[in-house]
């Protein structure tokens, strides 16, 4: 008898279902993979389950491959594609737990400082981790000291809103670089601190990193989404390593702020000096060791997309990570097999979920 693998999506998707319109989510990737591992998907909003009923309202495609809500019983295993984070919102998955339901990526959002400090634990990641502190008044001029190009940004995600550059002009001269309204404004300073800079510092919810110098290619700087993902044998793989590039002189590299994909191999062509199967090999074994090194302290964090920059050197280093990777990525540089993959893999570790609880 086929078991039900529930799909938590937001209301932008649940509500673009019956349109045929879900924006980064592929169904039709999740409908095959089920096929494959004897499942059946079923789709439905956070607000969709709860506590004490037996049942959930869920999209599930019917004979006529067509999408209809029906009343399912609760499946016991949940891909979390949407955000679980409020304080109400955990109560309701611990009650839900207590039920016997399993959610991978129960909790996909997390803080960058906390990330940060979780693979500092790790000696051997250290050397690829850009140092990154709270924003205050000290720790930056005491980040100053150390380097010359630093970031600002957001603790939590804004698919790229709200980041800051500060680069060193000279040695008592400094400019800071952010976005208004599309438009870069850039403000030199030396001893006294621009309105703009004081404000962030006295923001509790950024923080200040040491900025990588990120290599080029095709006319700006670029870097990594690498998908990293539980398989149906519950291991580490990578689903896929796609370039994002920045538009000209752009310092952000987010697809939400114009930078196009290209799939790695097309980005190294431009750089003939590095050892493409090297720098390949390299961004594995850094991604897969951070996904483990996670994993001690984020338990079922299973479906992570690691931002990656490559130094002109060749150098893989960690930037963030995502908990909820929206996938587009791949779609834009056409890589389709590798966008099914993401797609297909935590179906996969859904199947392992539910043989194991059979066991």
């Amino acid at each position: 008898m086929k078991k039900y693998i529930g799909i938590m999506v937001g209301s932008l998707i649940f509500k673009g279902i019956a349109k045929g319109k879900t924006y980064y989510e592929n169904l039709s990737f999740y409908e095959e993979a089920g096929t494959k591992y004897d499942l059946i998907p079923c789709y439905f909003r956070f607000s969709d389950i709860n506590p004490g009923e037996e049942t959930v309202l869920a999209y599930v495609r019917d004979e006529n491959g067509e999408f209809v809500i029906n009343p399912i019983p609760k499946p016991i295993i949940i891909h979390n594609r949407t955000f679980t984070g409020s304080v109400t919102a955990k109560r309701k998955i611990k009650k839900l737990k207590k039920e016997g339901i399993i959610f991978f990526n129960e909790n996909n959002r997390y803080k960058k400082l906390k990330i940060y400090e979780i693979l500092k634990k790790n000696e051997e990641l250290t050397p690829f981790l850009p140092e990154t502190v709270k924003a205050n008044e000290a720790n930056l001029k005491m980040m100053m000291e150390k380097y010359n190009e630093l970031m600002i940004k957001p603790n939590i995600g804004t698919l790229g809103s709200g980041i800051t550059k500060l680069s060193r002009i000279n040695k008592n001269k400094w400019e800071i670089s952010y976005y208004q309204k599309k438009m870069l404004v850039k403000e030199p300073f030396t001893k006294k601190f621009p309105t703009k800079l004081q404000n962030l510092l006295s923001n509790s919810k950024m923080i200040i990193q040491e900025r990588i110098p990120l290599a080029k290619t095709k006319g700006g700087i670029f870097d990594l989404r690498v998908s990293v993902q539980k398989n149906i044998d519950s291991e580490w793989q990578i689903s896929g390593i796609v370039g994002k590039v920045a538009n000209g002189n752009k310092f952000l590299t987010n697809v939400a702020k114009g930078a196009d994909c290209y799939p790695l191999t097309e980005i190294l062509k431009d750089l003939p000096q590095l050892d493409s199967e090297k720098v390949f090999d390299d961004i594995v074994n850094l991604s897969i060791k951070i996904a483990k090194q996670l994993e001690n302290d984020l338990p079922l964090m299973t479906d992570l997309g690691l931002d990656i920059g490559i130094t002109k050197e060749g150098i893989p280093k960690f930037i963030e990570c995502n908990g909820r990777d929206l996938r587009v990525t791949f779609r834009n540089a056409m890589m389709f097999t590798e966008w099914k993959q993401t797609h297909t893999t935590p179906i996969g570790f859904a199947k392992y979920l539910i043989d194991k609880q059979e066991d």
